[in-house]
């Protein structure tokens, strides 16, 4: 099985399915995504291969940048669809 993302940035998602497809007793052998927003450095813990890198940094609420922390922040995604 070769599992497909749209984007990665902590490799959850994928970690997770993995773990499921495994306890299925599925072979998982690759993932894939079109955006790596951690310029490759997120282990999923099978081969990741990625169309586009990009290192997104990524800050602890209490220490943002002043221009960042003027933002609102918001949380987009999927996993609570």
């Amino acid at each position: 099985v070769v599992i497909v993302e749209d984007i990665v940035t902590t490799g959850l998602s994928i970690r997770e399915t993995i773990e499921c497809l495994r306890e299925l007793g599925a072979e998982v052998v690759a993932a894939a995504c079109i955006i790596d927003r951690s310029a490759g450095k997120t282990d999923v813990g099978v081969p990741l291969i990625a169309l586009a890198e990009y290192e997104v940094p990524a800050y602890p609420a209490d220490r943002l940048p002043p221009e960042l922390a003027a933002i609102p922040a918001i949380k987009p995604g999927s996993r609570n669809i």
